[in-house]
């Protein structure tokens, strides 16, 4: 059962990737929004939050703190623990009707092998919210997108793509296995649509892929292609390619690098990560509009913007 959004909603990290193409599209429905921003609202801060949800139908839960070093752990999980904690007994205590918590499907254990901190700290705020949503203290619906691809994206495909258009990038080794990607429009979309729905005795989690099956070799021809290089005939051995991200890992470990590719970039490419989407997709009635390639012209002419 689904209605249209009309009541007020509130988005916290709408100054991120997602977060600003989600605000586009509810601003283009004429949704009336509010935005949690930093310094007057801080996650970290319950006193900041005590009247941001008043008046507000629908919180979309966005901000989150993503992988950092190994430095920072514990403010990974202050952000996405305890920061979720605080906006979520915010919304209670102003009455809020549907909490709509945007995860990862490195929540999910199956995908986050060896554990991570951003997986678990994802998974632990999830957590929170399923116990609130089973007490009956609020409506709760849990997003678990894949990647996200689209003009603005960050992470391993946008470096892959730096990379590339730099000519520092050796041929990648010839991995089979497939993964999963969303764009940032279908994803906020499909938002949207759980948003409208009226959640079961049960919160339900909705894993969120574009239905295609990415292979890296031949993301790394389209690329090339993009940037008008041509694609060596050879590849970069396994071994070696493990070697190299092994290297970043430690000087991840030892410098205080953000987002540094390492290890966790290595099992992204050599381990199946494929999500099955239909389920979740089928039941909010959306059918994804793009794929990772037909979004690539606009990724490369919003590159440096």
């Amino acid at each position: 059962m689904s209605a249209a959004i009309t009541l007020p909603v509130l988005v916290s990290g709408a100054s991120g990737f997602v977060g600003q193409a989600l605000l586009r599209q509810l601003q283009q429905s004429s949704v009336p929004v509010k935005v949690l921003s930093r310094p007057a609202h801080d996650l970290l801060l319950p006193a900041s939050l005590s009247t941001v949800c008043d008046g507000i139908d629908t919180v979309f839960h966005l901000a989150a703190c993503a992988h950092v070093n190994h430095a920072q752990t514990r403010h990974l999980y202050a952000v996405n623990v305890a920061g979720t904690q605080h906006l979520l007994s915010a919304a209670i205590k102003a009455g809020v009707r549907h909490f709509v918590y945007v995860s990862s499907i490195l929540a999910d254990p199956a995908f986050d092998r060896p554990r991570t901190a951003y997986g678990d700290s994802k998974w632990q705020a999830e957590q929170l919210l399923i116990n609130a949503h089973e007490r009956g203290d609020i409506a709760v619906s849990i997003v678990r997108p894949v990647n996200v691809y689209g003009p603005g994206m960050k992470g391993n495909l946008m470096t892959l793509m730096r990379l590339i258009r730099k000519g520092l990038l050796p041929p990648l080794p010839r991995f089979d296995h497939a993964f999963s990607l969303i764009g940032v429009e279908d994803l906020c979309a499909a938002l949207i649509c759980v948003a409208q729905q009226t959640p079961s005795s049960k919160a339900p989690v909705y894993v969120l892929s574009d239905g295609e099956s990415y292979h890296i070799k031949t993301l790394e021809y389209e690329m090339r292609q993009a940037f008008g290089r041509s694609q060596p005939g050879w590849a970069t051995p396994r071994q070696l390619f493990f070697v190299m991200a092994l290297m970043l890992e430690i000087a991840g470990r030892l410098l205080p690098l953000n987002n540094a590719p390492g290890l966790r970039s290595y099992r992204a490419l050599a381990r199946n990560y494929t999500a099955d989407s239909a389920a979740s997709l089928a039941q909010l009635g959306y059918n994804p509009r793009s794929t990772f390639y037909n979004t690539l012209p606009q990724i490369v002419a919003t590159m440096d913007q």
